[in-house]
């Protein structure tokens, strides 16, 4: 059992959850908990849109970590709101387990919430230490051999090219969202007339025939060969080879404001290639039902990841890339 011990916590529960949470922070503060919450009476209706105020009054500019509710005598709605509510802001969901409870559900792992243990709504398997192990072994190893065995040469040769298609450096540095919404210097081989903004991950979005990329970029990027020098990223640990794409940060506030549950995504790191891309959807990000989809496949594989997995995913991307079978623009 795991004791969540970081952050912001916000509880939805009894009167008397809320105090003996409050007072076992308040008795335990080498924890480092910080509690919001609102507790409720189940004598007393509760509106969910006055519910979803409160906590937006309640969570102001602050990050919200964990999100812990007790399910047993919340209204559906009200239930549904919360949760939803909570995943909109990036919070892990947390269910109170106690002989009342109305959500039942096969339990791989329970994390610790002071005197409170609970089930994550969410299966995560990459939270294990031993996953993390495995997953980090596997990006480190394919990493290094591509680096070692393709990078280099690939890098001689297309760079040639990159420099004889116009000005501007062969290897530009974008602005990304990673892991836990922290940003990172994405590498990709230049594919565009050099455009500063473009280079920093904050211009204008690449469309299909674009008339900003060069000849040798439209072959990069159909083949999705611009995204090799990735593979630095995942030896810097900015990145895995499997894991949703990261996207621009112009891209990326407009998609948080539209599609609940995206900032789910970012519980685990990046990656180079994913699921979502070996079924389609990839290129670009106007289309948010398309988007829709891709967080969709994200958080499948969030939810579902084991290592033969990720092999899986890597075997078929490899595949798809000498077959020219891919929708990279």
């Amino acid at each position: 059992m795991e004791l969540i011990n970081t952050k912001n916590i916000f509880l939805l529960g009894s009167k008397d959850e809320y105090t003996l949470l409050k007072t076992w922070i308040h008795d335990n503060k080498s924890s480092h908990l910080h509690l919001n919450g609102w507790y409720y009476d189940k004598e007393i209706p509760i509106d969910s849109s006055d519910l979803v105020t409160k906590f937006e009054n309640m969570a102001g500019m602050e990050i919200v970590d964990h999100f812990v509710l007790d399910p047993s005598d919340l209204d559906p709605k009200i239930l549904d709101a919360s949760i939803n509510w909570a995943e909109s802001k990036g919070a892990r969901v947390h269910l109170i387990q106690n002989s009342t409870s109305t959500l039942t559900k096969k339990i791989e792992r329970l994390n610790r919430f002071g005197p409170f243990a609970a089930v994550p709504l969410r299966q995560e398997p990459l939270s294990q230490p031993k996953n993390k192990i495995f997953k980090k072994i596997f990006d480190y190893l394919l990493s290094t051999f591509v680096f070692f065995g393709i990078f280099w040469w690939f890098y001689i040769i297309v760079g040639v090219l990159i420099k004889l298609s116009g000005k501007g450096p062969v290897v530009i540095k974008q602005n990304r969202v990673g892991i836990n919404g922290l940003r990172f210097k994405c590498l990709k081989f230049r594919t565009m007339t050099s455009n500063k903004l473009a280079e920093k991950g904050i211009g204008k979005i690449t469309n299909l025939n674009d008339s900003r990329v060069t000849w040798i970029g439209k072959i990069l990027r159909q083949t999705n060969l611009d995204e090799l020098p990735q593979f630095i990223n995942v030896l810097f640990g900015d990145m895995s080879v499997i894991g949703p794409r990261p996207h621009m940060l112009s891209e990326d506030k407009e998609i948080e404001n539209k599609i609940e549950r995206y900032r789910i995504r970012r519980f685990i790191k990046p990656g180079i290639t994913g699921l979502a891309a070996i079924r389609g959807y990839r290129g670009g990000t106007e289309d948010m039902h398309i988007m829709q989809k891709r967080i969709d496949y994200d958080l499948e594989y969030l939810e579902n990841w084991n290592l033969f997995l990720d092999i899986k995913i890597a075997l078929i991307t490899f595949w798809q890339m000498i077959t020219l079978n891919t929708r990279g623009y």
